[in-house]
């Protein structure tokens, strides 16, 4: 199987919901850790499948080591399971100027509600995630698996979203202190209104929470400009993952399409359960069975007819999508066994091929 390349810093795999994204993600982590390099897989997805991908109980926001093999070449591999209030929390106390200002960030009813969802809220500690993922001497390479397509996307948007909201008028008017005050602006008869359409809880409460975020507001938007500068650096690679069925192939269509139409370029596609391991098309008329076997032969021809012509629609189909794309793709096999040790998971990944694209 293809590997990365040896520059490539950040990896982000997408695609939609159970196609083995995150099972691919812990087994590409692997086998470049088992390469020399010292990796980072983060899983934005809060399904905790990454932890079982990898053997591992008990994954959480807080990188853990993975313990590799003896024979691996001095690398290592880290992973880590975003968890989204955990991550803000954490960029809060980073950023605030002592932990009494961060506390009143914390201890605020909007900041809790925000940091508590798991809509655009996780889309924003994702992007500061990798932030700081990529800013971090320990890892040559951080993959990042993301969730299920749409939310993927929030967490590809994310960074051009949070820029945009920080530089819309109303929110730079809002957030400007009076006179180098501590004062928002606004004034009495903004506060009245807005006090008249919400109640006065609720707007003290936001008041407070825009008043306290405020010294936030360039860090954010600069670590923003950062992470989508990142995605479109030559160093990181988008893989997008699909199953290898003519329905999955068509979900993946949309994925990609969304992928590009925000000016980010597929690395390569990957596509699992693409093939059974030791069926051939080739060999369908070929087998000799032993006399034991003969009376078996009918049937297990037929099987072997079976598995060949599924094998062979597949292969039309990506070879029908890589046109489409002008890519080339890695195809896996698929497993009669669980793939949650370390061991299996690299078995799998080793077993996988390469189709170059096709004209």
């Amino acid at each position: 199987m293809t590997g990365l390349r040896e520059d490539c810093k950040l990896v982000f795999c997408v695609g939609v919901g159970g196609v083995g994204k995150t099972t691919f993600a812990a087994a590409l982590g692997l086998r470049e850790a088992l390469r020399g390099r010292s990796v980072l897989v983060l899983t934005a997805d809060p399904a905790k499948r990454l932890a079982d991908a990898l053997g591992m109980y008990g994954l959480r926001d807080e990188p853990s080591t993975i313990p590799l093999p003896e024979s691996a070449e001095g690398g290592e591999l880290h992973a880590a399971m975003l968890e989204t209030k955990a991550s803000a929390d954490a960029i809060i106390r980073r950023a605030a100027e002592n932990e009494t200002r961060a506390r009143r960030i914390l201890d605020n009813k909007i900041y809790r509600a925000f940091s508590n969802t798991l809509a655009r809220s996780h889309a924003y500690a994702a992007m500061e995630r990798v932030h700081e993922a990529i800013r971090d001497p320990r890892y040559d390479l951080v993959i990042v698996d993301t969730p299920p397509a749409q939310s993927a996307i929030e967490i590809l948007d994310a960074p051009a979203r949070l820029v945009r909201f920080l530089d819309q008028r109303v929110v730079r008017w809002f957030l400007q202190p009076v006179d180098g005050s501590s004062r928002l602006r606004g004034g009495p008869l903004a506060r009245r209104l807005l006090t008249t359409i919400a109640g006065e809880s609720l707007v003290g409460t936001l008041t407070d929470f825009l008043g306290e975020m405020a010294f936030l507001r360039e860090g954010f938007s600069e670590r923003a400009r950062d992470v989508r500068d990142a995605m479109r650096s030559s160093n990181t690679e988008f893989i997008l993952v699909s199953s290898a069925d003519s329905v999955g192939v068509e979900a993946a269509r949309s994925v990609a399409d969304e992928v590009a139409d925000r000016g980010f370029v597929l690395g390569h596609i990957v596509f699992n359960r693409a093939f059974v391991s030791g069926v051939e098309v080739s060999d369908v008329s070929s087998d000799r069975y032993p006399p034991s076997l003969a009376e078996l032969a009918p049937t297990l021809e037929r099987m072997r007819a079976w598995f060949a012509h599924e094998q062979a629609q597949k292969r039309a189909v990506i070879e029908k999508f890589c046109r489409e794309q002008s890519r080339g793709a890695w195809i896996l096999p698929e497993t009669s066994r669980p793939l949650g040790n370390r061991s299996a998971l690299f078995a799998w990944i080793s077993a996988g091929r390469s189709i170059a694209p096709l004209a």
